[in-house]
């Protein structure tokens, strides 16, 4: 449902084939994979429904295998480094939970209805749906989710609804649920699992925002008072700064024995693992020894793991925390056309708005001046000066 409702949100649909078609070249009990899609109505809402068509043998998988097949699937696929992180994350959730429920070692783990080529679809497809939507680089917000009600049957017997996988996912997440409105499973494991992996908050309404594209995901059962469909809403979210004061963490280590190349990957990482800033400044510690502090900023949510990172990519034996409170002016990116060189391109642009709605301030995104500025041979500095004229004719007052 999630990957439909990408689709139907204008998801590139060549884009997740190709993904689909690594696959079976790299999960050996797979043989295919084709995804076909299809308008569906129930109760009379129209909405984008999907079929995997899928060839595979009937068999038990390691944990191990799954993990290291979709290793090798991401590695040989354009997905970004957070696409990737998410498929990544979603699967290896999935594994451990699947471990943990059955008291087993994850290396002595073998994966029934989970291991089936379907999971390594649902998770793939939606990374590069939202991959190719860019969803990855903005905010993802969620409301509860529904878990549905009664009983579900599987190849460990009859259980009621929610699945020990899904009430330990929602669990270690700590995602909201509610049960209901229908006596069916409305949630399963690889489902939860990818939510976990995607959204920062969870919200019982709709954050401020300018919807721009809607879609629509059909599931296949047919609910009794309800139309079965998972709703996707992507825009710009809208806040005054008067509302955007907000709690975040700063992490900071001191750094005296590690070379400019570590360093400089140490800071991409955490940036591609969601830090909002990273930056290093130069320090004199004890001894007078000179280094480097390393300074990451973050969502609260996002301490732990960031701090995991600091400590694997520098080898440092600790990571200070505080607790800060900023004040942010609004804002938002819009994809605008320009014209260089005889020829026209969409690029990015983030707008800073007061809090009367008025804009303050208009930059383009430097990654896509770089783009810019390799497709046409000119400089950088030409190129942003360029962007910048015709962007502030279009938005000044």
């Amino acid at each position: 449902m999630l990957l439909a409702s990408l689709i139907d949100a204008g998801a590139n649909a060549q884009a997740i084939q190709e993904i689909l078609n690594l696959i079976p070249k790299h999960y050996s009990r797979c043989k295919s994979v084709i995804l076909k899609t299809e308008d569906v109505h129930t109760h009379g809402f129209r909405a984008c429904g999907i079929n995997l068509e899928i060839s595979e043998e009937e068999d038990e998988t390691s944990a191990n295998q799954f993990t290291t097949s979709t290793e090798q699937i991401i590695k040989n696929s354009k997905l970004s480094q957070r696409a990737s992180d998410f498929a990544l994350g979603s699967i290896r959730a999935l594994v451990e939970v699947e471990s943990q429920l059955h008291g087993t070692d994850v290396n002595e783990t073998h994966l029934h209805e989970a291991g089936s080529a379907d999971t390594l679809a649902d998770v793939l497809g939606v990374a590069a749906a939202a991959d190719s939507l860019k969803l990855f680089e903005g905010e993802i917000v969620s409301t509860p989710i529904a878990v549905g009600g009664g009983h579900v049957k599987f190849s460990h017997g009859t259980l009621s609804i929610p699945a020990p996988a899904v009430m330990e996912i929602v669990r270690r997440n700590r995602i909201p649920i509610l049960g209901g409105p229908e006596e069916i499973e409305l949630a399963t494991p690889t489902g939860v699992c990818m939510l976990a992996n995607l959204a920062k908050e969870y919200t019982t309404v709709y954050p401020g925002m300018i919807a721009e594209r809607v879609g629509y995901g059909s599931g296949k059962a047919m609910l009794i008072s309800s139309p079965n469909f998972l709703r996707v809403a992507i825009g710009t979210r809208i806040e005054t700064a008067s509302k955007a004061k907000e709690s975040v963490h700063m992490l900071e280590t001191n750094l005296d024995d590690l070379s400019g190349e570590i360093l400089s990957h140490a800071l991409q990482s955490l940036i591609e693992a969601g830090a909002k800033d990273a930056w290093i400044t130069s320090g004199l510690f004890k001894k007078n020894r000179p280094g480097h502090v390393l300074h990451v900023l973050c969502e609260p949510q996002d301490t732990e793991k960031l701090s995991k990172i600091m400590i694997e990519e520098t080898g440092t034996l600790g990571v200070r925390q505080q607790s800060w409170q900023r004040l942010t002016l609004s804002r938002e990116v819009q994809s605008v056309k320009v014209e260089i060189s005889s020829r026209t391109f969409e690029i990015r642009i983030k707008l800073a708005r007061d809090e009367n709605g008025n804009i303050v301030r208009v930059k383009p995104e430097f990654d896509d001046i770089r783009m810019i500025a390799k497709e046409t041979g000119l400089p950088a500095r030409k190129v942003e000066r360029e962007v910048s004229i015709q962007i502030s004719r279009k938005y000044e007052k």
